[in-house]
């Protein structure tokens, strides 16, 4: 891409200019492009983590290693490439220009003092805004300085290497500044805290949104979706002791968002305190290499995704999951939060726990045969017991009513009536109440509606055949349950 040369040496006052983009065709305000240089390539992160090599690269090991600097704050890196010209003189005429902006070197090396061809290379590559420096490697030079301003320590990094008649330029900025937290608040109504208001939404962007938690500021919706009463797995990190996924019911809604210009640090650390100041507590979060392997963060992040698969937003990975306990039930919040270029990637899901509600379909006589013929049995969540009883109650009678006419249209049907419990106490006995509540069900039938015996048989099971999780109210209410099931004689 062909454009115009600005002067070398910016202003001094440039460098407490804010650090913000229009776009990212522009160089950065201490130091403009090299006269006759074309811009190949730039990236803009706004708050990250990142190493300096302060040495030449030990190719020894695989993969090369340095000494480091490591620093956080926006971050800016460059491609330049220049023709008809050596490495030496763009060389000078950067340092000439660091130096009247009285950049104190941390590091230096020229041509063999930057060692090997392989290890001129791997420094090259190891700021370079695509990651490799290809065949820019030859007469290399090195420079990394820093300097005090009002705003905070700068820190500039720059490789020169040549190919042919052309001489490429990597270039790093980085301006190190205290981490700008509060872009996220939890809605307090929702969440049962006293936390200030949220910042004034539209109309279209509410209505996407979660309630209770708004959008990182400037960031677009890649895709959502909002669910009644739904049951959801939801992983532990890596790095937990818990291995197994909670699965959870309740109303569940899912967004994938993309940020442009963000570090997915700045992102996971508002999302983080925005959440501790709502009074979440953090059950499980790991930080880039405490995620795991590539593929394990990547699988993390593709069990919160809304399509199922996180697509390329998963490098440089965050994830935090947090609970809060309400009246109205637990809430969960999960957030994987990965980059991609210059865009991040952020996999939200909230859960609101809650029972199943039930009593809005009627039970009656045809909606049970239709079940029994399409699966050969049904789940019937009418028939209630105390806690720790056999008896049926009395306000039972409504399904018991159906069962009882299902049998009478149907006069060759033959069913086991199977009891199920949750997984609460002991096995055993959860298996001897469950016989004992299918007893009680065949005795009501038969006594109160001259069913046939021989037409019912009673079975318990306990909690062994679940039809939901047992970590929760929700997923408990759903294994207490009676089946009828087809029996062929």
């Amino acid at each position: 891409m062909s454009r115009r040369a600005l002067p070398l040496l910016a202003l001094s006052a440039m460098l407490i200019s804010p650090s913000l983009y229009a776009d990212y065709d522009q160089d950065h305000p201490l130091f403009a492009a090299y006269p006759g240089a074309d811009l190949d390539e730039a990236k803009m992160y706004d708050y990250e983590k990142y190493t300096f090599p302060v040495s030449i690269a030990d190719v020894s090991k695989d993969p090369a290693t340095f000494t480091h600097l490591a620093m956080t704050g926006d971050l800016y890196l460059h491609n330049y490439e220049v023709e008809n010209v050596s490495s030496l003189k763009v060389y000078e005429n950067y340092i000439a220009a660091a130096k009247q902006l009285n950049f104190k070197p941390l590091f230096s090396c020229a041509l063999e003092a930057c060692g090997s061809e392989d290890q001129a290379e791997e420094l090259g590559s190891s700021i370079a805004v695509k990651g490799d420096v290809y065949n820019h490697y030859r007469n290399p030079y090195y420079w990394i300085g820093e300097k005090e301003s009002p705003k905070g320590k700068i820190v500039v990094a720059w490789f020169f290497g040549a190919y042919n008649d052309s001489v490429s330029i990597q270039q790093v900025i980085l301006e190190s500044e205290p981490l700008e937290t509060g872009l996220i608040k939890v809605d307090a109504a929702y969440a049962g805290s006293t936390a200030e208001p949220v910042a004034p939404l539209s109309a279209d962007d509410k209505a996407e949104d979660n309630a209770m938690l708004p959008r990182y500021p400037g960031a677009r919706i890649y895709n959502h979706k909002r669910i009644d009463t739904e049951t959801v797995k939801i992983p532990f990190a890596i790095n937990a002791t818990e291995k197994t996924p909670l699965q959870l019911t309740g109303d569940l809604t899912k967004h994938t968002y993309t940020i442009e210009n963000v570090s997915t640090l700045k992102v996971y650390e508002n999302y983080k305190a925005a959440l501790t100041n709502a009074g979440f507590n953090f059950i499980s979060q790991c930080e880039l290499e405490q995620c795991g392997t590539e593929k394990q963060y990547n699988d993390v992040g593709d069990q919160l995704a809304l399509s199922g698969d996180v697509y390329n937003w998963y490098r440089n990975p965050y994830y935090l999951l947090g609970k809060k306990s309400l009246p109205t039930g637990n809430v969960y919040i999960a957030l994987f939060i990965g980059a991609y270029e210059s865009q991040v990637g952020v996999q939200q899901v909230i859960l609101q726990e809650k029972a199943v509600q039930t009593g809005l379909v009627n039970i009656n006589a045809d909606s049970l045969k239709q079940q029994i013929d399409a699966d050969g049995k049904v789940l019937i969540y009418g028939i209630y017991f105390d806690t720790g009883k056999a008896e049926v109650k009395p306000e039972s009678k409504s399904t018991l009513d159906a069962i009882a006419e299902l049998l009478k249209r149907n006069p060759d049907l033959l069913l086991y009536v199977v009891g199920h419990t949750d997984d609460t106490g002991d096995g055993a006995a959860n298996v001897s109440l469950s016989k004992q509540r299918a007893d009680s069900v065949v005795a009501a039938l038969v006594k109160d509606y001259q069913v046939a015996t021989n037409r019912l048989q009673a079975q318990g099971v306990g909690p062994y055949a679940p039809a939901g999780n047992n970590t929760s109210d929700a997923g408990k209410q759903k294994n207490r349950r009676v089946e009828l099931v087809k029996r062929l004689r």
